[in-house]
């Protein structure tokens, strides 16, 4: 084939003035204009998300909503929308923050459960209405009233010198300290009673099991148990079959010192500052 000959071309043909269909402007025009939409829609949706977010949540924190889809496993935080660092509410000008509500929240939440049984346990069990309240709604009252009542505990332990710091920092110390003395001990080969460590649900129970022993007792040197306090309660307590009051004498006035310490925590823990709080220690007792 002579070198003369030529092959067809196969650039697109253009016409007059770039504006061809093949080529020129036109290609440029539609791919600009492809880009400017996309960039609206864009812009569109990132907008209506963040409008979403702040509507779902003002402070930019887990949202409440995020109960609605979850199942009966899903996180404390997740079904609450409490964050650990939040202020929840507060006992006696102290916060009740949000970790030692969560902490509480995952004490109480298999019981919580419980009470709603019968039910899918699946995707938006949190947020299914029961006799007028949800899952959700029981889990939070329960877990702020225990939060709330624990900060009356530690604050009254503090101001009866069994305590120095009441705050969420404070009870993790706490913990620390006393998981480095069980290993200490452990490799001292000392005995320790109890677990070799304590997780803080765990060490939260017996921590308050030990504070409500030692201010009880202290309350109790006010209270009014006489002899005749004592066979009253007996009398109002008593059962066919029960020992006489001379054996049950000492469980009586446990009773008694219990139901009040009981009581005056309770007054402590209120969270509306409208409502009384107990004293530290009772009027002295009339009784002998």
């Amino acid at each position: 084939m002579s070198s003369a000959t030529t092959r067809p071309s196969t650039r697109p043909k253009t016409r007059p003035g770039g504006g061809g269909a093949a080529g020129g402007t036109v290609p440029r025009r539609r791919r600009a204009t492809v880009l400017v939409l996309a960039g609206t829609v864009l812009a569109v949706a990132l907008a209506l998300t963040a409008v979403l977010a702040l509507a779902g949540n003002p402070s930019g924190g887990t949202s409440p909503a995020g109960a609605a889809g979850a199942d009966a496993s899903a996180p404390a935080e997740r079904v609450l929308g409490i964050r650990p660092a939040d202020v929840v509410t507060t006992v006696a000008g102290e916060p009740v923050t949000g970790a030692e509500v969560l902490r509480a929240a995952r004490a109480l939440r298999a019981e919580v459960i419980s009470e709603f049984t019968g039910r899918d346990l699946g995707p938006g069990f949190w947020e299914r209405v029961q006799d007028g309240v949800t899952p959700a709604a029981r889990l939070r009252e329960r877990a702020v009233d225990a939060a709330a009542l624990d900060k009356a505990r530690r604050t009254w332990a503090r101001e009866a010198g069994l305590l120095a710091d009441v705050s969420e920092r404070g009870f993790q110390r706490e913990l620390a300290a006393e998981n480095r003395r069980r290993a200490e001990a452990a490799r001292a080969g000392r005995p320790v009673p109890g677990v070799p460590s304590y997780d803080e649900y765990t060490y939260a129970q017996v921590r308050a099991a030990e504070l409500d022993s030692a201010l009880s007792k202290l309350y109790a040197h006010g209270l009014d148990l006489s002899e005749r306090r004592l066979r009253e309660q007996y009398a109002r307590a008593a059962v066919p079959g029960a020992p006489p009051f001379e054996q049950a004498r000492e469980n009586v006035r446990r009773q008694i010192v219990l139901q009040e310490y009981e009581r005056a925590l309770r007054a402590r823990a209120a969270t509306d500052p409208s409502e009384p709080r107990a004293a530290a220690s009772p009027r002295p007792s009339s009784g002998p």
